[in-house]
């Protein structure tokens, strides 16, 4: 069981290390707009060149993650109010209600009945109406290099009937054709907001940077820690897997008791002997083995002595004279 475990838990290591490299790069912005402008309303577009669509989807996209797609607008619509699921500090800013509808507007005569007034758009921002009361919010910055034109500051409230409309607008970009950074000093001229905007971009790119390297880290670490794991886990089905090799060898030895001495000659004297084993090495009868067990007789209180010898041959001598002397039997 140990053992399975622990190749199911090796072979997932490879998942989580790509998972873990997936989550500490960071996400890839998707700012985008499909809608274009026609080529008069060119004066609309920011310091960057960017129209007045695809800088309100860096408007919008701000709040959300910077991924935010401004769609074309058909004929007989118009871009959605702000309302319970859509609002945001960046939705609700003047900055959005100009640019949207400049958007609008920039996309043909077909679309000028498409235009919403402030006093409508601002309705639908009830969460926190603080949102309708600056151009951008403070604590949000654009990404990339997107700025935000000058005349897109503009309090709605100042516009004709508080609506946003071409004359007012242009008005406006005539008196002050720059572009803004939100978060940097307003430029006075387009060249000095383009080095604003390359600094909100710098430091956006440092932003992302650090995100990296901490991501890196982090996964790294956790990496680590996924690894002695598995080194833990390898250490100790390793040493069950000895102690089972050990208790099934130790079963296999028969531990005999002093009493069991059934394999064994009772001796006469001394240890006992086991059947087969040498005794004494005889450079004159070879080597001597103990056949059987000896019997010991009572009556002679351990000590052992041969039964009498029957073999009575008799032995004739001769004297140095050659007679011949009386037989003498052997016992």
């Amino acid at each position: 069981m140990v053992s399975l475990s622990f190749y199911l838990f090796v072979s997932v290591i490879p998942c989580i290390s790509t998972i873990l490299a997936v989550q500490v790069h960071p996400v890839a912005r998707a700012i985008s707009s499909p809608a274009t402008c026609n080529g008069e309303y060119s004066w609309m577009n920011d310091a960057q060149g960017y129209s007045p669509c695809l800088t309100v989807a860096y408007v919008e996209g701000a709040c959300i993650g910077n991924n935010y797609e401004q769609p074309a607008l058909m004929v007989d619509y118009s871009y959605s109010l702000p309302n319970s699921s859509s609002e945001s500090p960046c939705y609700c800013s003047w900055s959005s209600y100009n640019l949207m509808m400049a958007c609008t507007l920039c996309q043909g005569s077909n679309f000028t009945d498409s235009v919403w007034t402030w006093p409508t758009w601002a309705s639908g921002c009830t969460a926190n109406s603080s949102w309708t009361e600056e151009y951008f919010p403070s604590e949000y910055v654009l990404s990339g290099d997107a700025s935000i034109p000058y005349w897109a500051t503009t309090n709605p409230t100042s516009w004709t009937y508080a609506t946003f409309n071409i004359q007012d607008s242009n008005a406006t970009y005539s008196q002050n054709p720059s572009s803004v950074t939100p978060g940097a000093s307003s430029s006075s001229s387009g060249s000095t907001s383009t080095s604003s905007s390359s600094s909100a971009s710098s430091s956006n790119s440092n932003t992302d940077v650090g995100a990296i390297v901490g991501g890196t880290i982090g996964g790294a670490a956790a990496l680590l820690l996924v690894v002695i794991g598995a080194y833990l886990l390898y250490r100790r089905h390793v040493y069950k897997k000895g102690a089972s090799v050990i208790n099934r060898q130790g079963t296999a030895f028969h531990t005999r008791s002093p009493s069991d001495s059934s394999n064994f000659a009772p001796s006469m004297s001394g240890p006992p002997v086991l059947y087969g084993q040498s005794l004494s090495p005889s450079p004159q009868n070879g080597t001597v083995y103990s056949s059987q067990p000896q019997t010991t007789y009572p009556s002679l209180q351990g000590s052992f002595s041969p039964p009498p010898r029957t073999d009575t041959s008799v032995y004739t001598t001769h004297t140095s004279s050659g007679q011949r002397s009386e037989a003498i039997p052997m016992v």
